[in-house]
């Protein structure tokens, strides 16, 4: 029997306040500054069960930064990023729990780094390598997405991956994705990464 998830403002006010409390870590946050990449970092929070971008809260105009600290000029809405939510969509696919994701600057000390921190912080990551994504994909916009989250599954054995590091692809920038139950959940696992990362320093 399927089961029925019925979609009331009360759930989606849920879903904005928790990306309000998010975006206050944010914010609070002061080792975050060189985390973000030049295309801006977003937060994106989905409604259980999203079928399409409009069920997918972020942050409008996304969230840059001033002499280190993060920038947020906007009150999170629906349907605000097209990129993150369809990042929610597809990974909803494998794992109906993942339901919130932030994109973050991709740096190859960064990653080499992450790659030793993840065991430590319980964290399952994988860094999917854009150069072996097929012509007839990369050539089709959409078709992206759906390749590198199976890629991504692919690489962690079949289990959904915390962190999916993505390589420069022409035209694109390198990004971290960092994917969790809820947006404040994502901005706890950042956070820990950030601190950890300029502790060691």
């Amino acid at each position: 029997m399927t089961k029925v998830i019925v979609i009331s403002k009360e759930l989606k006010d849920q879903i904005i306040g928790n990306l309000v409390r998010a975006v206050g870590l944010l914010r609070d946050c002061e080792v975050l500054g060189e985390f973000v990449p030049e295309v801006r970092m977003n937060l994106a929070y989905s409604l259980p069960d999203a079928k399409s971008v409009d069920d997918v809260a972020a942050i409008p105009g996304r969230i840059t930064t001033y002499k280190g600290l993060l920038i947020v000029n906007n009150y999170p809405a629906f349907g605000a990023s097209d990129h993150l939510a369809r990042a929610i969509l597809e990974a909803q696919k494998y794992d109906p729990s993942i339901r919130a994701v932030i994109n973050f600057k991709y740096t190859h000390e960064l990653c080499t780094w992450l790659e030793d921190y993840s065991g430590i912080d319980d964290l399952i990551m994988v860094c999917v390598d854009r150069s072996e994504e097929p012509s007839n994909v990369s050539s089709v916009d959409g078709r992206s997405m759906p390749w590198k989250i199976q890629k991504a599954v692919e690489l962690a054995q079949k289990k959904f991956p915390d962190l999916m590091g993505e390589t420069e692809a022409p035209g694109k920038e390198p990004l971290f994705k960092l994917f969790g139950k809820s947006a404040t959940d994502v901005i706890n696992k950042l956070i820990r990464i950030a601190n950890a990362w300029i502790n060691k320093k």
